[in-house]
Formats: structure tokens, sequence, C-alpha cells
């Protein structure tokens, strides 16, 4: 885990959902309205095999229509570093691969643990880690997300399912996903809809795929290329960016309308992305390092350069945005935590003093506590702090 994110968008393309640009650039808005009658899959028995998707399901009818659009570049009014109050919990001694942290109802903690086919528990109450084997399990659980019943759902990218876990029975199923064109999906990034869909992006099968949990129906949505990151807007556009490529996109569930806003760098690597209660679409990118804001209603792409800290150029991994506001980011490269606050257009980085571990992921708790990861070869760790 002791990697830089350029070292991740290859190392944990394998191992995780590595989503990793110059402050000033222009913005081309391609519009691709794919007509397809998205593919559904009836998984119903849950832990039986899906048949592959045919290659014939789907057909797509592409219109790109070429405009430019207006795009801001912002400099913080200031920056200070502070040293953050954290706690940690040794999740373990050895490079055990913790992922992305999910907060359950009670404020309880999960997280996959790549390394050793695991899923991870911590109690915050008692302090507590407990940790269950993953059935056929490949080295590849990738993020988890709670569902409002308390169950805990999580991706496995190489075994190609997603899966459920109920903690009061302590019983997993998995739904196995099939494939596409030939292609298994391989699961990574998972988000919940307000309907209760469990929505997902198929890096492997390059699709966006949304899973009934009540069904086990699987319905997809073909890309053009591989999606990284996800958010589920209140209006119910499925956002999403590339890995590479530098593409930002969102899907229309009941049109299967596809808008993709294609960046001027190429190469930008999306890495992960989350609605304000704007509606604003906050995403960063990964190396170089850049946070950036995308107003779907006027088009409008805002870009922040973010400080070089103490000589190491920022290199950005996963984003929250807390209940005021202000977005949460990981800064690999400075090996700390960062908040910017947007209206006082300033950064507040946070040395969490866990030389020689690096930061990975974080996520936010209802009560605004600030969850991560962090490890290497020596050890793994779950750290809290609060603002």
């Amino acid at each position: 885990m002791n990697t830089t994110p350029v070292e991740h968008s290859s190392n944990l393309r394998q191992r995780c959902a590595a989503h990793h640009h110059h402050s000033s650039f222009c913005l081309i808005s391609i519009v691709l309205l794919i007509s397809i009658l998205p593919v559904v899959l009836d998984a119903c028995g849950g832990n039986s095999p899906v048949a592959s998707m045919p290659s014939s399901s789907t057909s797509n009818a592409l219109q790109v229509h070429d405009g430019l659009v207006h795009v801001l570049s912002v400099s913080a009014i200031s920056s200070t570093v502070v040293n953050a109050q954290r706690h940690l919990y040794t999740f373990s001694t050895t490079d055990v691969g913790l992922m992305y942290p999910a907060i359950d109802m009670q404020g309880n903690v999960w997280i996959g643990e790549m390394n050793a086919n695991r899923l991870g528990y911590l109690n915050v109450q008692t302090g507590k880690i407990t940790s269950w084997p993953l059935p056929d399990g490949r080295y590849g659980i990738m993020a988890t997300v709670a569902d409002r019943q308390g169950n805990i759902w999580y991706a496995e990218q190489f075994a190609n399912y997603i899966g459920r876990f109920d903690p009061k029975q302590q019983v997993f199923r998995t739904f196995p996903l099939g494939t596409l064109h030939g292609a298994a999906l391989g699961p990574q990034n998972l988000q919940f809809d307000a309907q209760g869909f469990l929505w997902f992006t198929a890096a492997d099968g390059n699709a966006i795929g949304r899973l009934d949990p009540q069904t086990g129906a699987l319905r997809l949505w073909p890309l053009p290329a591989s999606p990284s990151g996800l958010a589920v807007a209140p209006d119910g556009l499925i956002w999403f960016g590339y890995l590479t490529g530098g593409v930002i996109g969102s899907l229309d569930p009941t049109t299967g309308q596809i808008t993709l806003y294609k960046l001027a760098n190429t190469q930008a690597q999306v890495y992960s992305m989350s609605i304000d209660a704007s509606g604003q679409l906050w995403f960063t990118e990964a190396s170089p390092g850049r946070l950036d804001m995308f107003d779907p209603t006027t088009g409008t792409l805002t870009a922040f350069s973010v400080p070089t800290i103490d000589g190491r150029a920022p290199s950005l991994s996963e984003l929250a945005i807390d209940r005021h506001g202000s977005v949460w980011f990981v800064d690999v490269g400075a090996n700390m935590l960062v908040r910017y606050m947007p209206v006082q257009k300033s950064y507040t980085f946070y040395r969490l003093a866990l030389a020689p571990a690096s930061p990975f992921a974080l996520a936010i708790a209802p009560s605004g506590a600030i969850w991560f990861t962090a490890g290497n070869a020596a050890g793994n760790y779950l750290g809290v702090m609060k603002a």
C-alpha cells in the first residue's frame, strides 16, 4: 500500500479500483446518444451461474456534437498545514491490503482486506476487529457499501461478482455477473440510488451496471471505455469518469443517453467523485493531482490547483464531501488528508504522522468523523480524526 497514485493507476487496476492535470485547459463536450436496449440479466438465483451476455444484445447509435465548455481556473486563497488529532486501529501487522471503508447505520466501519481475501469490521464502541473469509475470494475485493437494512455489499473484481453479507445471520450471498461481449465485468465502485438499486462500474467490461438487490436482475449500459469513479445524483443521473483517457460522463437510466465530457489532457486519470448539495460534481485527478468541480447546469468546469507541500507534488485519490460542504480527499503525494472549503477557497492539510505508511482511502461518518485507511508492508491501519 505504500505506493504512489501513478503506481496505483497500473498496480491498483489489478489490485483495486484505481481511478487516478494542468490548471487551465479547454474542455470539449461530446454527447453520445446511445440507442440501446439495456441488457437485462436475471440472476434471481443469487449464487447460481449467470449466462454470458451475447454481443448481439446491444446496438449503439452514436451522435457526436463538439462544443466548447467554459472553464475556470481557481487558486486557493490560503493553505494551512496542521497536525491531525487522529486515532489509529491496527488492522494487521502485515499488509492485508485495506481498501475503501464504508460506514454502517451504527457508525461502525466495514472494509475489504484485498490481500487476505476477507471482509473486515471494526466495532467503534469496543475497538474490536473481526474478519470473515470471502466465498470464492480471488484477492479482488474492492468497494464496500452498507444498505438501509444493515447488509454490507462489496465488489469482488477478479471473482466477477457482487457480494452481500448479512451481519445478523453472518451469511454471505453472491451475485455472479457473467460477461459482456466475451469479457468479465470486473466490478469496482458501488453506490445505492434513492430507489435502493445498487449501481457499479464494470471496469473490465466497459459498462455501467445496476443490480436489483431484491430480484437479482442486472442491467448494463455499455461504454466506449473503462469507467472509473461513480456518483449518483439526486436527479437520478449516474456520473462516472475514465481511469485513463481524460473523460467524465453521465448516464440517464430512463433514456439510456450517455453524455461524455472530454478533458483536454487525454491522459488525465479521474480517480474519485462525489455530488455536493447543489448538484455539482467534484472529482479528483490523480497525477498530476488536481481537484475539479463540474456544474452540469451551466457546463462549467472549475479547476482548483492543489498546492505542493514539502516539495511533494500532489497525487490525489479518494474524495468525499461532508455535511458542511467541505471537500475531503487524500493527497498520497503529500502523505496527508486534505480539506478544501469552497466558500473560503482554502485548503487545510492534515499531517497524520504515519511514516512510513501512506493514506489511501477515506469515508465520512454521519457524525462528521473522517475515517481513512493507511498501510504498507509492515502493517495496515484504520484511522479516524475530527477536523
